[in-house]
């Protein structure tokens, strides 16, 4: 925490150079504002005294004619007017002088609007404005001093209104008369304009009322007043005027501000930045310190010095721990005979190590050798050695970094005694090891394959294994190892499987291997190759094929006898009347033969199509027809079990035959069995479902409840396999496979979901 206070230094000094200028731009910002305000001021005065001067000439008129009445108070018209006339002479501005005698005018200048203004009532004919301002005179006695009063779209008017004392006539009292000087007020303001240096300034003139707001702007802009102008005040009769002033454009900133302010602050945030990178600079040189101190004292590596006497001069916390000192206790002590001992396993002095080491450390930058703890404990370290050098390129000592490779070593012994072992076995075993890489290629083969097949093994390695097989054998083993490749990306477990493969010798004939694969994954469930361990089989194959053609004589001569079975009985039925017994008998014999003869012949299709030499007799098969046979045909069981069977179709083809291009017989005992073996699979009351679809393959899925058992799962389609309780000759999912490839389609069976079983055909249309 407190080496991160420290980065607040240069923002505080930053800060403070902030404050300094803002402190600056205000000082020079207030200084020149005075500067301006002074010289408004004079400006102003100027424009105070013009107005004023105006002003007083028009109002002194007034004065004049007051003490010319009260000296003579019966003057008549003419005179009136030629002596007002006379004093207009150096007056501009004033459109009508009016002297009222009791709110009545009695005399009017100039005299040509005498005859419609002699007589009218100051407080009943005139406007509201010279109303008002009659009522002011009468009850102050004092001279007063109307608003601007618009009389034309182009014209205002300034009413002055001056009491005028007279004698009183027939002891009636003190009698008033009041002269009305009507001034033109845009002449008045236009002094205001035309004064010196009014030019430069924004000027606004209004009279003050009593409450804040209800100023009236007599001349201007009202927003001169909230500009914080210089403001003059001027005494007119019964109110004053303030006439205020600011700079025209409003006040400008000190020219000076912007230097000050964009100067300093950048003047501000350099200094800021340079302290900041070097607080920055300074605390991360101290925390490189601190951290290799860290990671040398802590790293799990042994980490040591030694000079060139191979004394110990440093030694981290791991190194003390490892070799059983305390901290700091092999700092000083020799290094051979404290860490290092003697001599080597190889006889060697330690000492001639480290002085080669010494003298050419270019040379020993990686060893391993055999170090002793304190208790005399033996153990295996991988040292890192690098010179320390002094300005002029001399060795003064060596920096090394171990690490414990112990274990390393005892594994490393222990994979060389098994792989000394493996290689052994490998090469006295009479069964053939085989590795392959993911392409299918030959990485590994052991010495009795060369034996068994006479192929060298550098003409084997790196060669695809389909170079060895014969075509059908390399068909079975690339369906085979898609299965395998196809089921680890459904999430399995590694399978495996085991083939009867018949491989190439060098002197042209074949051998049959039974051969159990497996698959080699990486960490991520990828392919990285194959291993497989396989035997020679071929006796046991030569004892099949011979069982096979005996079977195949015996089944094809036991024709010519079935021939006489079965026709025999028909001849008999001829020749003469017999009983009821006997005809039964005869056509339990007919019966018997042709079932007889009918599993002959299946048997010599099935070994046709086994060897790829029966030909197909194509013909249009109903397929939704031929399953509503068999299930009929299979009523029996269905009734007695309480088996549901159901038949699925595609929407909208209810209508429609669901046809086949099949040999109608194999078709049919296919689909037979697979149903067969469903129904007796299903547990009693169970269910049993049978769908047909056909894009773009035809498609016949048979599920029935109940599992196949898992020993069974692998060997499902083989010959001569049937469950434990299921009876049968285990021919039947073997033949319906035979007779689905042998239309170039297949079956495969799926149980995957729990308690159920599907078996699928697929054909092609």
């Amino acid at each position: 925490m407190p080496r991160r206070i420290a980065y607040f230094i240069p923002l505080l000094i930053g800060l403070g150079l902030i404050i300094t200028i803002a402190a600056a731009v205000y000082s020079d910002g207030e200084h020149y504002s005075q500067k301006a305000r002074l010289e408004v001021f004079y400006k102003l005065s100027t424009v105070r005294s013009s107005l004023e001067n105006s002003l007083n000439a028009r109002l002194q008129l007034a004065k004049a004619i007051k003490s010319f009445i009260m000296h003579t108070p019966t003057v008549d018209e003419t005179t009136f007017s030629g002596f007002t006339d006379r004093l207009l002479s150096d007056v501009s501005g004033v459109r009508r002088v009016l002297y009222a005698v009791n709110n009545e005018i009695t005399l009017v200048y100039p005299a040509r609007e005498a005859s419609k203004t002699i007589g009218l009532n100051l407080k009943r004919d005139f406007m509201r404005t010279i109303r008002d301002l009659a009522v002011r005179v009468e009850k102050t006695r004092k001279p007063q001093l109307s608003q601007p009063v618009k009389t034309s779209e182009f014209s205002r008017l300034i009413v002055s209104a001056t009491p005028v004392p007279l004698p009183a006539e027939n002891n009636s009292g003190q009698q008033w008369g009041v002269v009305l000087v009507f001034m033109d007020a845009d002449s008045l303001m236009r002094d205001i304009k035309d004064g010196q240096g009014a030019a430069s300034l924004d000027v606004a003139l209004r009279e003050p009322g009593e409450r804040p707001g209800s100023s009236i702007m007599l001349h201007g802009k009202g927003r001169v007043f909230t500009m914080a102008p210089v403001i003059m005040n001027i005494p007119i009769p019964g109110n004053y005027w303030q006439v205020g002033a600011v700079p025209a454009g409003g006040w400008p900133d000190s020219p000076n501000r912007n230097m000050i302010m964009y100067g300093g602050g950048a003047a501000a945030a350099t200094a800021t930045f340079l302290l900041f990178t070097l607080v920055f600079l300074l605390l991360k040189g101290i925390r490189e310190r601190e951290k290799y101190r860290y990671l040398i004292q802590n790293a799990k590596s042994i980490i040591i010095r030694f000079d060139l006497s191979a004394h110990i001069t440093f030694s981290n916390e791991y190194a003390d721990r490892f070799f059983g000192f305390e901290p700091g206790e092999l700092v000083g002590r020799p290094l051979v005979g404290t860490i290092l001992p003697e001599k080597s396993l190889e006889g060697e002095p330690s000492k001639r190590l480290i002085n080669r080491m010494l003298d050419n450390p270019d040379m020993h930058i990686f060893h391993e050798n055999i170090c002793t703890r304190k208790n005399g404990e033996l153990v295996w370290v991988s040292w890192a050695n690098r010179a320390v050098r002094d300005r002029d390129g001399n060795t003064v000592e060596m920096l090394s970094v171990g690490t414990d490779i112990t274990d390393r070593k005892i594994m490393e012994d222990a994979r060389k005694q098994s792989e000394r072992q493996y290689r052994l076995l490998a090469e006295n075993v009479t069964d053939i090891i085989l590795g392959l890489d993911a392409d299918r290629r030959y990485t590994f083969v052991s010495p009795s394959d060369e034996a068994l097949r006479g192929f060298p093994r550098y003409e084997t390695l790196g060669r695809h294994i389909s170079d060895f097989l014969t075509p059908q054998s390399t068909r079975i083993f690339d369906d085979a190892t898609d299965d395998l490749i196809s089921r680890i990306t459904i999430g399995e477990l590694p399978p495996t499987a085991t083939l009867d493969l018949e491989f190439l010798c060098s002197d042209d004939t074949t051998v049959w291997l039974e051969t159990q694969f497996g698959l080699l994954l990486n960490d991520d469930a990828e392919l990285i190759g194959m291993q497989g361990v396989a035997r020679d089989i071929s006796d046991r194959k030569r004892a099949e094929m011979l069982r096979d053609d005996m079977e195949r004589i015996v089944k094809h001569d036991l024709k010519t006898p079935l021939g006489a079975v079965v026709g025999l009985p028909g001849e008999i039925r001829r020749m003469g009347p017999l009983s009821s017994v006997q005809t039964d008998m005869l056509a339990t014999i007919e019966d018997a033969g042709e079932n007889m003869l009918s599993l002959i012949n299946r048997s010599l299709d099935l070994f046709k199509m086994e060897s790829g030499s029966y030909h197909l007799y194509r013909t249009p098969v109903n397929v939704l027809a031929t399953v509503e046979a068999i299930k009929n045909e299979t009523r029996a069981i269905i009734r007695e079990k309480g088996i549901s069977v159901g038949i699925e179709i595609p929407e909208g083809t209810e209508d429609k035959p669901f046809t086949i291009n099949v040999e109608e017989p194999l078709f049919r005992s296919m689909i037979a069995n697979l149903v067969l073996n469903a129904l007796q699979a299903s547990p009693d009351g169970g269910a049993v479902t049978i769908s047909l679809s056909s894009d773009p393959m035809t498609t016949i899925t048979i599920r029935n409840q109940g599992e196949v058992p898992m020993d069974m799962r692998e060997i499902f389609f083989e010959k001569y396999t049937s469950s434990r309780n299921g009876g049968g000759t285990g021919l039947g999912t073997y033949s319906a496979r035979l007779i689905a490839r042998t239309h170039g389609g297949d079956i495969t069976v799926d149980t995957s979901v729990p308690d159920e079983t599907s078996v699928t055909v697929t054909l092609p249309v």
